[in-house]
């Protein structure tokens, strides 16, 4: 589906499979604009905050105006190994705060 660089330097790809099997299937609202996709990857080339998951994964978050229904965040979900990283899920949140408690890894810089 596409390759984007991460801020850490690694080119993070999306694939069909994930996009398909599990995005789609997992989150149905992605289906409803084509221009999501796009959001997926602008928030791994561009994310407001980079979060730490549970299991070594990092959460790509960004606000997106687009969202269903209202404004929301972004939550791109991948794991970086060695030299490459693969997107795991993505998903909206508006409680982008609790995820933020997990430990910022990068934040953009204020404006």
């Amino acid at each position: 589906m596409f390759a984007a660089r991460s801020k850490s330097g690694r080119i993070v790809r999306l694939t069909k499979t994930t996009w398909y099997d599990k995005i789609l299937v997992g989150h149905p609202e992605f289906a409803e604009k084509p221009e999501y996709l796009e959001e997926v990857k602008r928030s791994v080339k561009d994310p407001d905050y980079i979060v730490g998951g549970w299991m070594g994964e990092k959460l790509a978050l960004r606000r997106c105006e687009i969202a269903p229904r209202k404004p929301k965040h972004l939550c791109v979900v991948y794991r970086e190994i060695n030299d490459e990283g693969r997107i795991i899920t993505a998903f909206f949140t508006s409680k982008y705060e609790k995820l933020l408690r997990r430990g910022v890894l990068w934040r953009r810089k204020q404006s």
